[in-house]
C-alpha cells in the first residue's frame, strides 16, 4: 500500500494545482444546459395501463426514512464522434476527446429518485447510476446490489435512463410497460438514431446536471456536496466512455466516479478520482467482457481492485429483484440455464460499498483508497492461477472466500448447443462434508477464522465495518463445523425453481433486508438444522420426526410472512413468492415422509441455533446418512473444469 502520507501529501498538493488549472481553463469548457424537469410524476401501483414507476422499488423505503420519485427531463443533446466497444466496454485504450457532430437534436427521458425524506438525514452524497440496457429493460444494477449501504449511511440515488433500448423496444420496453406513461420518452431524436446511442452522453451530463437541483432533491438540494457518476457492466463500458471523451471538454458535473465490471482504459489526465471494480469473471470471460488487457496502473486518481471469487452478474442482485420481476417483467426467467451451478455467493456488495465511501473521501481530499493485489494468472498472462479446489489465488479476498465454504468462481459456461451469456454468471458449488469436516472441525474453528478475516478486509478497507459484522452474524449462524449437512433440500445451491432449498429461500428473505427480519431468519434456520439432521439421521423413524420438524417451521414461517403481508413489513408480492418458495419446500419434503401436523415446534432448535455456538444457515451438499451423488458430482465437475483451466497452458 505504499507510504499514505507521503501520497496524501503529494495528492493534496497536485490536486490544488490540478484545482487552480480548471479554474482557468474554465472558460473553455462548455457549459451543460440544465433541462427542462417535469415531476415528480405521479405513481400508484393499482392504476390502470401500469401508469406507475417501471422498477419502483419494492423496498420499504418510509420505513426507512426514504422517498421514491420519478421524473421525466427533456432538452436538446449533441451527437458526437465518440465511440464505444462493445459487451461491457473493455477497450484497452482510453477514448481521445470527442468532437460534435451536430447538435440540437430533441429528446426527453426519465430519472428515478431515492432519497432522504429528511434533508437531515442525507449525507450530501449523491449516487447517479447510468442504468443498464443490456436487457432491453432497465435494470438498477447497482441500486440492487447496494440498496441497503444507501438507505443506512444517507445516500440520494438517481437512476437515469440515458440509452433508447429500455424505452423503445417492443416488448420489454418502457413504452410496452405503459403506453401512457411513458409514451412521450424518445432518445432517437424522432427515429434519426435508431441504434449507437449517440445522444446519451449528452442526456446523462444534463441529467447529472439536474440532479443538483431543487426540483429533483427537493429540501436535499442545498445540502448536495458531492456527485458519484456510476455504471455497471454495459453502462460501465457507455459512462467510461463519457468520462475519457466527453467530461474533459464539458464543466466538471460529477465529483467522482464508480466503473464496475465494465470500462475502457482511464484517461490519467481526468480531474476527478475513477474507481475501477472488477469481479472474477473479468479475467475468465470472452474478449468482449474480458478486462486483463484493460487493466491500468494505479495513479493519483485511478484505482483499479480486483475481487477474487467474484461473478460479474451475482447472487444478490438477482435474487432480490424476483418479486420486481414477476410484478413488471413476467416473461423474464428467474433461473439461470448453464453448464456448472451458477452465481458466486462472494458478497461483491459489500466491497462495491466500500468504494463508494472511498470516492467521497478522495474527492474530498481527506484520503485515498489503497491499491489491490490482481487476481493471480499463470505464466501465459491470461490463465488465472487456482488452488486445489478450484478457488482463484490473488485479489481482494473476502472473509467468505479467504475461509472457504464452497468452490466460488467468476467461470462458467454455455450449456452444448445454446447460446447466452452462461460466462457471466460465474459458479457456485458447495464443499462435500469430507472437505469441510477437515477444513472446520468445529463450530469455533470456522468462526474465529472466519472473524479474523473479516477483520482483515476492514483493516485492508476493502470492507466497511458495519458490513463486516453483517458477514460475522452470517458467519455464527450457519452449520459448519457442526457435522451435519444439509442435503439438498437445504444447500444453498444454483436457483430456486432448480434446487429448491431453506439456504435459497433464506437468501431472498435476507437480501429484502426486511424490517424486523430476524424472527423469518429464525424460523428459516430451524427449518434448515431440522432438515440436515433429517438427512444426517440413520433411523427411519427419526429421519421422518425430524423432517417433520423442518416442514412445521415452514408452516411457521408461512404464517409470519402472512403477518407481515398485513401489516406492511412485506408486498403482496413479496409474501407471494416467498410463502410459494415455503410451499415448494413442504410438498419436496411431504415427499421424504414428512408430517408437520405430528409435531410441535421444537424450541430448542432455535435456542440451539442462536446460542454461544450460533448456527442456522446451510450450505454444504452431500448428507450424513443420505448423500445425494447428484449434487456430488455437478462439484466434482465443476472443481475438475476449473482446475484443468488453470493447468491449461
Amino acid at each position: 500500500m505504499g507510504d499514505k502520507g507521503g501520497l496524501m501529501a503529494g495528492w493534496r498538493w497536485r490536486s490544488a494545482l490540478a484545482a487552480a488549472a480548471l479554474v482557468w481553463t474554465a472558460a473553455a469548457h462548455a457549459a451543460i444546459p440544465v433541462p427542462a424537469v417535469e415531476g415528480p410524476i405521479r405513481s400508484d401501483l393499482a392504476a390502470a395501463g401500469n401508469n406507475r414507476t417501471f422498477f419502483g422499488t419494492d423496498l420499504d423505503l418510509a420505513a426507512r426514512g426514504y422517498v421514491e420519485e420519478e421524473f421525466f427531463y427533456s432538452g436538446q443533446a449533441n451527437r458526437y464522434d465518440a465511440t464505444v466497444a462493445g459487451g461491457i466496454g473493455a477497450r484497452p485504450s482510453a477514448s481521445p476527446t470527442a468532437a460534435i457532430v451536430d447538435g440540437g437534436h430533441g429528446y426527453k427521458t426519465r430519472m428515478v429518485v431515492r432519497r432522504p425524506a429528511d434533508a437531515a438525514h442525507f449525507n450530501g452524497k449523491v449516487i447517479v447510476e447510468w442504468m443498464n440496457a443490456t436487457s432491453n429493460y432497465d435494470v438498477e444494477a447497482l441500486w440492487f446490489r447496494i440498496h441497503e449501504f444507501v438507505l443506512r449511511e444517507g445516500y440520494a440515488w438517481v437512476g437515469i435512463t440515458a440509452q433508447s433500448g429500455p424505452i423503445t423496444n417492443a416488448t420489454l420496453g418502457l413504452k410496452a410497460f405503459s403506453p401512457a406513461r411513458y409514451g412521450t420518452l424518445d432518445l432517437t431524436a424522432g427515429g434519426r438514431f435508431t441504434s449507437g446511442d449517440p445522444l446519451s452522453y449528452d442526456v446523462y451530463a444534463q441529467g447529472l446536471k439536474a440532479v443538483r437541483s431543487a426540483t429533483v432533491m427537493g429540501p436535499l438540494a442545498p445540502r448536495v456536496q458531492q456527485v458519484v457518476a456510476a455504471g455497471v457492466s454495459q453502462s460501465a463500458g457507455r459512462l467510461s466512455v463519457y468520462l475519457n471523451a466527453i467530461h474533459p471538454r464539458d464543466e466538471k458535473l460529477a465529483d467522482a466516479a464508480l466503473l464496475y465490471i465494465g470500462g475502457e482504459k482511464v484517461r490519467t489526465d481526468l480531474n476527478l478520482p475513477v474507481l475501477k471494480l472488477l469481479s472474477e469473471t473479468e479475467y475468465t470471460a470472452p474478449a468482449s467482457a474480458n478486462e486483463i488487457n484493460v487493466i491500468q496502473p494505479d495513479t493519483e486518481r485511478i484505482r483499479v481492485w480486483s475481487m477474487a471469487g467474484t461473478s460479474h452478474s451475482d447472487w444478490a442482485s438477482f435474487a432480490v429483484r424476483y418479486a420486481l420481476l414477476q410484478r413488471d417483467q413476467p416473461s423474464a426467467p428467474l433461473r439461470d440455464n448453464c453448464a456448472l451451478p451458477s452465481r458466486s455467493r462472494i458478497p461483491d456488495r459489500y466491497v462495491i460499498s466500500a468504494a463508494i465511501d472511498w470516492l467521497g473521501k478522495w474527492a474530498a481530499g481527506t484520503a485515498v483508497p489503497p491499491s489491490s493485489p490482481t487476481i493471480a494468472l499463470q505464466a501465459d498472462g491470461t490463465t488465472v492461477q487456482r488452488d486445489e479446489r478450484g478457488n482463484a489465488l490473488g485479489g481482494i479476498r473476502l472473509a467468505p472466500f479467504a475461509v472457504p465454504v464452497a468452490l466460488d468462481s467468476g467461470y462458467n459456461e454455455v450449456p452444448a448447443g445454446s447460446t447466452g451469456l452462461c460466462f457471466l454468471n460465474g459458479t457456485h458449488v458447495p464443499f462435500d462434508s469430507a472437505t469441510l469436516a477437515a477444513l472446520y472441525p468445529s463450530p469455533a474453528d470456522y468462526q474465529q477464522k472466519f472473524r479474523t478475516a473479516a477483520a482483515g478486509n476492514v483493516v485492508q478497507g476493502y470492507v466497511l465495518q458495519a458490513d463486516a459484522d453483517e458477514m460475522v452474524r452470517e458467519a455464527e449462524v450457519s452449520l459448519y463445523g457442526r457435522g451435519v449437512d444439509c442435503g439438498p433440500l437445504c444447500a444453498n445451491f444454483a436457483q430456486f425453481p432448480i434446487q429448491p432449498s431453506t439456504g435459497l429461500l433464506r437468501d431472498h428473505v435476507r437480501f429484502l433486508y426486511v424490517r424486523d427480519a430476524e424472527p423469518l431468519l429464525r424460523s428459516i434456520d430451524a427449518a434448515s438444522l431440522s432438515v440436515a439432521h433429517g438427512y444426517s439421521a440413520a433411523d427411519a423413524r427419526e429421519k421422518t420426526a425430524q423432517f417433520s420438524q423442518g416442514a412445521r417451521w415452514l408452516q411457521r414461517l408461512q404464517e409470519q410472512l402472512a403477518a407481515y403481508r398485513a401489516d406492511g413489513r412485506l408486498t403482496d408480492g413479496q409474501a407471494a413468492l416467498l410463502s410459494g418458495y415455503a410451499g415448494t419446500l413442504l410438498d419436496a419434503l411431504a415427499a421424504l415422509g414428512a408430517d408437520p401436523a405430528s409435531v410441535q415446534l421444537d424450541g430448542s432448535v432455535v435456542e440451539t441455533l442462536y446460542g454461544r455456538d450460533g448456527g442456522g444457515g446451510c450450505s454444504s451438499i452431500g448428507a450424513r446418512g443420505v448423500f445425494d451423488p447428484t449434487l456430488w458430482l455437478l462439484a466434482a465437475l465443476a472443481g475438475l473444469v476449473l482446475v484443468r483451466r488453470a493447468r491449461a497452458g
